[in-house]
């Protein structure tokens, strides 16, 4: 259940831990989901995917058609999962349902469902960053995202590590995303991060604008996690494209 002390912890801190909401059968089914997907053992059709880089850099990763490139374990990001059936289910999980509720209203829509992987023994680092701003081509900025381990997340192998009360701030740039060096150095400083370990199955709700930031996997087992951007129905796309973004509740 989403308590009172849980949300005033949201509000305060960025973020708060909501425990195991995912079932063991749940989880075993979204693990096995989505090695198929990526080793084209499910249907691929209509997802979008993007490599790993090679050399753990984000300014190395390639941004192409989002075409699924053949059977690999390094897919760094899978996209549209709101389309997989196994992962729709999850998603409409009643607990996400009460969270939204209380948070956002009574009619809510999907920004994104993304898988996250940071493969065995590489993965990209992820610098400081923000959720939201101009580059979304969104009406509005959405607020909310539920992160979930589908492997343990520690900080061996690249867990989100975040910087407590930074949603406070604002976005701090009109594109959104990524921060500046300077504003790093200002706002980020080590001793004021917090490393989000989680066991596989555990549950971190994240403000949009809070800065986080994830590291390489040094270990020999991937850590692979599944992280919702929930928003109000209303926002609209306001890109030129004509985007339409899936109903849940």
């Amino acid at each position: 259940m989403f308590t009172n002390a849980m949300r005033e912890q949201w509000e305060s801190q960025g973020y708060v831990r909501l425990g195991q909401v995912a079932s063991e059968r749940q989880l075993a089914d979204m693990r096995l989901r989505i090695d198929a997907l990526m080793l084209g053992e499910a249907p691929t059709k209509d997802l979008w995917f993007q490599m790993d880089s090679t050399t753990g850099d984000y300014g190395d990763l390639v941004f192409s058609d989002g075409k699924w490139a053949g059977p690999s374990l390094a897919y760094r990001k899978i996209e549209r999962l709101e389309r997989d059936p196994v992962f729709l289910e999850y998603v409409r999980h009643p607990t996400f349902r009460q969270i939204t509720r209380q948070l956002i209203g009574e009619e809510i829509s999907l920004y994104r469902a993304m898988f996250m992987n940071k493969p065995a023994a590489r993965g990209t680092v992820l610098p400081y960053h923000q959720d939201a701003g101009a580059q979304w081509q969104l009406d509005r900025d959405p607020y909310v995202t539920i992160w979930t381990a589908l492997d343990d997340a520690t900080i061996a192998n690249g867990c989100v590590q975040v910087i407590p009360g930074s949603h406070k701030l604002g976005l701090l740039s009109e594109q959104g995303h990524t921060i500046t060096a300077e504003q790093e150095a200002l706002y980020c400083p080590e001793d004021r991060s917090e490393y989000i370990e989680l066991p596989a199955g555990e549950v971190v709700l994240l403000h949009n604008l809070l800065l986080h930031r994830s590291g390489v996997n040094t270990t020999n087992k991937p850590r692979r996690a599944f992280s919702v951007v929930y928003m109000d129905a209303a926002t609209r796309d306001v890109s030129g494209k004509g985007r339409a973004f899936a109903r849940v509740f």
